[in-house]
């Protein structure tokens, strides 16, 4: 299939160098055990099987949703995103490209993932209403957008954090220490990576700034751009969604058949 590249004047935040080890913290098998079912149920109501995985990662949906039938179009504003995808989870209908997710280059699609969270790193509302008009000029009729994101209504969501994991990995004990410190409608995400190996330890570190997007952006920035809420949920488990108490916030969009 084809490569796909992009650029854009504004470049969103590009975790390209320490791809390994964000994909470490991923969930693998389990994460798509939890959220698969969800996906494959609105997959299964798109027109067509046309998908777009924006800021894919290292390729765990996209590989998902190309194993389910799908054909896959991958992108990520990181080359080393993109880079390990294409090494670890090749597929013949997935196509892996480096693009920003406010500039789809994609003709057509009948499904549109954003997930992950990858939505919070739109910083205006000028960028989440690219994107929406981006993928609603993509849609098919009847066409679906399907974007995760964390809930940053909730009482916990407006504290500091501190998330420290464990791993091993091909002879190395990684320590990954997250810290997110939220100041008004945005957060700052850390991350940084203690490595230790036969050589000794090494530390790697990345921050990202993410931005408080509530319900009501996403409803306004669908409707806008032409697309009908087809549903919210709470979580991957179809939980309704409750703004003070829900760890996710689901938003489905739909795209009208023409008349």
């Amino acid at each position: 299939m084809e490569h796909y590249t992009d650029t854009f004047p504004r470049p969103l935040r590009a975790f390209s160098d320490i791809s390994v080890y964000y994909d470490m913290l991923a969930g693998g098998r389990k994460r798509i055990d939890r959220e698969g079912p969800l996906l494959q149920a609105w997959f299964e109501r798109a027109p067509g099987r046309r998908v777009a995985d924006l800021a894919c990662g290292t390729g765990l949906h996209a590989l998902y949703m190309a194993e389910s039938g799908g054909i896959v179009t991958a992108l990520d504003a990181s080359s080393g995103m993109i880079a390990y995808a294409r090494a670890h989870r090749p597929h013949p209908s997935i196509a892996y490209g480096v693009a920003d997710m406010r500039r789809l280059p994609v003709d057509r699609c009948d499904l549109a993932l954003c997930l992950g969270n990858s939505l919070s790193l739109l910083a205006s509302e000028d960028d989440l209403a690219s994107l929406f008009q981006g993928v609603s000029g993509a849609l098919a009729p009847g066409g679906i957008f399907f974007a995760q994101l964390l809930n940053y209504d909730t009482p916990s969501a407006k504290e500091h954090r501190h998330r420290v994991e464990r791993h091993s990995m091909a002879g190395e004990a990684i320590v990954a220490v997250k810290s997110l410190i939220p100041d008004g409608n945005r957060t700052l995400l850390s991350i940084v990576f203690h490595i230790t190996d036969e050589n000794g330890t090494r530390s790697l570190a990345d921050t990202a700034v993410l931005r408080h997007w509530m319900a009501g952006d996403l409803r306004r920035a669908a409707e806008s751009a032409g697309l009908c809420i087809a549903a919210e949920y709470g979580g991957f488990d179809r939980a309704p969604f409750e703004p003070s108490a829900s760890a996710d916030l689901i938003v489905v969009a739909e795209k009208p058949h023409v008349a």
